[in-house]
């Protein structure tokens, strides 16, 4: 009977060292398999590398992402053009000027939309920690 004991405290010690190794891998697991923790952290430290990244998409999302400006007449027909057209091809080359700001505004606005959950926790920590400082430098608690 006594060996027998000893086995089964042996074999129940080995099964909770296996639950506590699998309890272990599993929770590796959870923290590598959760890409909003990871993508979060990673923001958090690098923030100057993803707001540069995120800069950089929008630019050439507005440079190659847009359309063209397409010229409707050929050389020969630019010469006989009159003045009304010519003038009602500059107002149409003034609002592609004016679609194109604003299609960087849109951009701008898009890419804030997307990066403001990420850079709200840095943006509330800047500022608490320039406010403690401030504050520190006036002597206040």
């Amino acid at each position: 009977m006594n060996s027998s004991e000893a086995e089964l405290t042996k074999l129940q010690q080995n099964v909770r060292e296996s639950r506590i190794t699998i309890s272990r891998q599993y929770a590796g697991l959870i923290s590598d398999l959760d890409i909003q923790k990871r993508f979060t952290e990673s923001v958090r430290h690098h923030p100057l590398r993803w707001v540069g990244g995120a800069a950089t998409a929008g630019l050439i999302a507005t440079f190659f992402g847009g359309r063209g400006v397409r010229q409707e007449t050929s050389p020969k027909q630019a010469k006989k053009t009159s003045e009304p057209v010519a003038t009602a091809s500059l107002q149409a080359v003034s609002a592609i000027t004016t679609l194109t700001k604003v299609g960087w505004i849109s951009g701008a606005l898009e890419v804030g939309k997307i990066l403001y959950p990420i850079l709200k926790p840095l943006v509330v920590e800047f500022a608490t920690n320039a406010a403690k400082a401030g504050l520190a430098r006036r002597g206040r608690p």
